[in-house]
């Protein structure tokens, strides 16, 4: 069935024919207010009642029409609307049933234009709507957002409209921004003494997703031109080869769409510290409902890929590789430990054809064996060729019982490449198969009309420590606050080969995780993924039973989300709840941290048992030393998380 709505909604109309206008919206705890202010252009201002915290100012798009709205326009009808609900998501991302509640206006202007603002008590949101008749070319959109100068701003830094959005996050005063500042969003603004914005989008459909540009102190918004033109090439690696596409030319302008729709949601999440940012279900609010009728054949879980796996078995009676033998042994190693996916990676098919598969491999037999062992396949897919062969493609996966696809190297965020997640996404749902973005732009709620989308990269993960050093503590205890917020990623988290930072090294091959063994294990539960993937070989897991076996039961669902703590770089900590097992994980980054946890998320008057992973004596000079205890706990309960450098700390707890 389609995920449940309930909402009850009160709807005001009046009509206005004034030149200039401030129109208020509160939100609905009245703790935040907005002001639309309607005079030569539009602009917004929100504040939390006491002090100002943003502007956005000359809001508007420019098109083969006009600008719209046109400049001193007249406001017509406008409005008011209030929602007080809740969502019931198919897939547990963070919670069973997501509150929603906001405060509305729809401002209509002139020659089909319309300006619809929502104001939540998470945050704010705007989108424009046209009602035009045939075609509409879009050729910039504008919108100047306006901080405290002296405010922080961290973001990934970026100039590439070949992003695959993995560029480390840099922070700089908002005074400081310039034309040389371009980078995509989530970007997270820290108000001096105050609150925290987080800019995010939400329903990019068949347009270029949102990037961010400096302007002289100031955010401006930016969008990738429509592609013109592209070359194709074939790419090889480890004698494997996949088709990269790529823009050889772009029109001048960012989106030619139908002349009567909605655009996407421009969004400020806004939270009073870091900590309550880990909460904010914004764009996921914000993107359109289901379109799935029946979701029960979606199967969120844990994933073992042979990408670096093929490259670490030993200890066998044949030669690991892209073979039969290799994957059922994959598949054996999937079924013991509870893993409901095996991936494919690069090497399965057969060149450039995605309907052949290497003649090493028994394609037919592979599935057989692994449906005979509860564990389910999943393909990797480079999007040029899935893109060419997109329907035929998938009609094949679907006879050879293929339960899922990781699609690579889309590396763009235009009109054309937002086009294509939308296709295969709905072809995808049509052939109940998952979906893994990687190459990708930040999610932007299409997850929520096809709940099918699992998960996504657009980070900077475990893989960069096969050829960079860029994935350690600091960065993983940034990603929480701010990437996580925009939807789940896959980060690849539990390596059993852990480093401190002296003992790192880079190997492509077998790569090591910056970080001690309970760091990577709490990874885990930091990070939201309904699909999580586990990088090292059988053999590293099955050395390492004891963190193993916990690690690959923790849920990738969750029913209930608490942040207890955290400060955006520096240290995070949470408790999760699946069913009636609360996981609770911190991390910290390279200093050496101690951290107060308080269990007063815990049912009172109930005992419970907790099954601990800890940093070691000795983590600090060797990662992999961990402690695991047992012991009792209750409501109420304090307990102090001790973490080395690069340290971390993890529990399951059950009721005894």
């Amino acid at each position: 069935m389609k995920a449940p709505i309930f909402i009850l909604l009160s709807t005001v109309f009046f009509c206005s024919g004034i030149e200039a206008k401030e129109i208020p919206l509160m939100s609905p705890d009245k703790k935040l207010e907005a002001a639309i202010s309607v005079g030569r252009t539009v602009s917004i201002t929100v504040s939390d009642g006491v002090k100002e915290l943003f502007v956005i100012d000359s809001i508007g798009m420019e098109t083969d029409r006009g600008l719209f709205p046109v400049i001193g326009a007249k406001v017509g009808k406008v409005r008011f609307r209030n929602v007080s609900g809740t969502v019931i998501p198919p897939v547990r991302e963070k919670q069973a049933v997501i509150p929603e509640h906001y405060n509305e206006v729809t401002i209509d202007f002139p020659k089909g234009f319309a300006l619809q603002c929502r104001l939540y008590n998470e945050g704010f949101a705007y989108r424009m709507i046209t009602n035009l008749a045939g075609e509409l070319v879009v050729k910039q959109e504008n919108a100047i957002f306006s901080f405290d100068r002296d405010a922080k701003i961290t973001f990934q830094k970026d100039d590439s409209p070949s992003s695959s959005c993995e560029k480390p996050y840099v922070s700089k005063s908002v005074g400081e921004l310039n034309g040389d500042d371009t980078g995509n969003i989530a970007a997270l603004v820290e108000l001096p003494a105050s609150k925290r914005l987080l800019l995010l989008e939400a329903d990019a459909q068949s347009y270029p997703y949102l990037w961010i540009k400096g302007r002289d102190g100031r955010v401006g918004i930016h969008h990738w031109r429509a592609p013109a033109a592209f070359d194709v090439r074939n790419v090889e690696i480890n004698a494997d080869i996949f088709q990269i596409r790529s823009v050889t030319d772009r029109h001048d302008y960012i989106a030619k769409v139908r002349g009567a729709r909605s655009y996407p949601w421009r969004i400020v999440a806004i939270a009073d510290t870091d900590a309550d940012l880990m909460s904010n279900q914004l764009v996921y609010l914000l993107a359109p409902a289901c379109r799935i009728d029946d979701t029960s054949w979606i199967k969120p879980g844990w994933v073992l890929l042979d990408w670096w796996a093929r490259y670490g078995v030993y200890g066998v009676d044949f030669k690991s590789g892209v073979n039969t033998a290799t994957s059922k042994y994959m598949i054996d190693f999937c079924s013991e430990y509870g893993i409901r996916y095996f991936l494919f990676d690069l090497g399965w098919t057969y060149r450039d054809d995605l309907t052949k598969v290497n003649p090493a491999l028994d394609m037919e037999e592979i599935v057989s064996y692994a449906r005979e062992k509860n564990v389910d396949i999943i393909l990797w897919v480079c999007y040029s060729l899935l893109d060419r062969q997109m329907e035929q493609a998938m009609a094949r996966f679907d006879k050879w019982g293929i339960r899922g696809l990781k699609i690579d190297f889309m590396d763009r965020s235009d009109q054309d490449i937002s086009d294509f997640y939308w296709r295969a996404a709905e072809e995808a749902a049509h052939h109940k198969l998952v979906l893994n973005f990687h190459g990708a732009y930040i999610p932007d709620g299409l997850r929520r009309a096809y709940p099918n989308v699992l998960t996504r990269e657009a980070l900077i993960e475990f893989e960069n420590n096969g050829y960079n050093h860029n994935d350690q503590p600091d960065h993983h205890c940034t990603l929480p606050f701010i990437r996580n917020v925009a939807g789940p990623m896959d980060y690849i988290p539990g390596t059993m080969f852990n480093a401190t930072k002296k003992n790192f090294r880079l190997n492509n091959d077998t790569p090591m995780g910056h970080g001690t063994r309970a760091h990577s294990m709490a990874l885990a539960v930091i990070y939201e993924s309904p699909m999580q993937m586990i990088p090292d070989a059988p053999p590293s897991y099955y050395r390492e039973e004891e963190c193993a076996r916990f690690l690959t039961r923790i849920p990738v669902e969750w029913d209930e989300t608490r942040p207890l703590d955290g400060k955006v770089g520096d240290y995070v900590a949470v408790a999760r709840r699946n069913e009636k097992a609360w996981y609770v994980a911190a991390i910290t980054d390279w200093d050496a941290r101690k951290l107060t946890l308080r269990f007063d998320f815990l049912e009172a008057g109930k005992i419970y048992d907790m099954e601990l992973f800890k940093d070691g004596p000795n983590a600090d000079t060797m990662a992999v030393d961990y402690v695991k205890e047992n012991r009792k706990v209750r409501k109420g309960d304090v307990m102090e998380a001790d973490m080395a450098s690069g340290g971390g700390w993890i529990a399951r707890i059950i009721e005894n």
